[in-house]
């Protein structure tokens, strides 16, 4: 039996600060549901745990409170976590329905049994490469940074296996033909790009990661010279906004960072799920189907997964 899901874009605007988040503010649409586990779509700017500095919820005490409160959000039972997203980061976030189904979901994503794909923008060009392989270890370095070392040194190189080795395939496709939003500055000359802490979108990236590190993807995009849009941490850049014709209230939706769990397909008991969600960056653009097209088309060129692809040629059509 085949069970497929798939979304359109979901809205994933939140507030600006972090402190004054509460659940009716947050919207969390259901992407899929079975009788074992469902995914939402989480927003960025949340963490996956309570951040008591910052007074500000994570994803599960958001979901419990809206349960509580009889909100939008539609299932009332205890949900367990499986896996993480980063606070930056939005899409699909999979939640199962009981201890047993984490416990099975969990090692799945341990036994590399889950095929997932991230989509991001970067504010820069490929100077590298446009597409390969990041392997190494992962180190946390001061202020929870990670940098990667050992790079492209594979796993069995050293005799067995690491702790924390991350193994991440990504292709890119340039964004210089699409039409940037009005609400975007882009007239800056090269040299001044290199010392502005603001840019604009220039290449879209693709990532199939193989491991799931925490930053894994960021680092990977930073140690490729693709730091993703938005990522203040890892040299990403802000998104640069044109001042004169944008309000607060419109800069506070350009700025996150611009990575976005699109897909994901594993089988549980005989039967395939697969989840597909397009990433919410079209308003960085004069009209979001361009960049759709894009995105598309790196995923039809490069994707491994026919069930994934059924999705993509459904979205394609419409």
């Amino acid at each position: 039996q085949c069970t497929h899901s798939f979304a359109t874009h979901p809205s994933t605007q939140t507030p600006s600060s972090p402190s004054i988040i509460t659940p009716s503010d947050i919207h969390l649409p259901i992407l899929y549901e079975n009788e074992h586990l469902l995914a939402i779509s989480k927003p960025p700017h949340i963490p996956h745990h309570d951040d008591p500095q910052s007074n500000q919820l994570g994803i599960i005490s958001l979901l419990r409170q809206q349960q509580q409160q009889q909100s939008s959000f539609s299932y009332p039972h205890r949900l367990y976590g499986v896996h993480r997203l980063d606070r930056v980061t939005s899409g699909i976030l999979l939640l199962a329905k009981s201890s047993d189904m984490a416990n099975t979901l969990v090692n799945k994503f341990k036994e590399k049994q889950v095929t997932k794909y991230y989509m991001a923008i970067s504010g820069k060009k490929p100077r590298k490469k446009k597409q390969g392989w990041v392997r190494g270890d992962m180190v946390l370095g001061r202020r929870g940074s990670y940098k990667l070392v050992n790079e492209n040194k594979k796993e069995e190189e050293d005799g067995g296996k690491r702790s924390n080795y991350a193994v991440t395939r990504f292709f890119t496709a340039g964004l210089g033909n699409v039409p940037l939003s009005p609400s975007l500055h882009p007239k800056v000359n090269e040299e001044e790009e290199q010392v502005s802490s603001t840019t604009t979108p220039k290449t879209a990236i693709l990532f199939q990661p193989h491991t799931g590190k925490t930053h894994q993807l960021r680092v990977a995009a930073k140690s490729v010279g693709l730091p993703i849009l938005g990522d203040a941490r890892y040299g990403g850049g802000r998104v640069r906004v044109a001042d004169d014709d944008t309000t607060t209230t419109e800069a506070d939706y350009f700025d996150r960072t611009y990575l976005h769990a699109t897909a994901i397909q594993f089988e549980i008991d005989n039967e395939e799920v697969c989840i597909y969600s397009p990433p919410p960056f079209g308003h960085l653009f004069s009209t979001s189907s361009e960049l759709d097209d894009v995105f598309v088309g790196m995923m039809k060129k490069h994707c491994e997964s026919d069930s994934i692809l059924h999705h993509v040629d459904g979205r394609s059509m419409l």
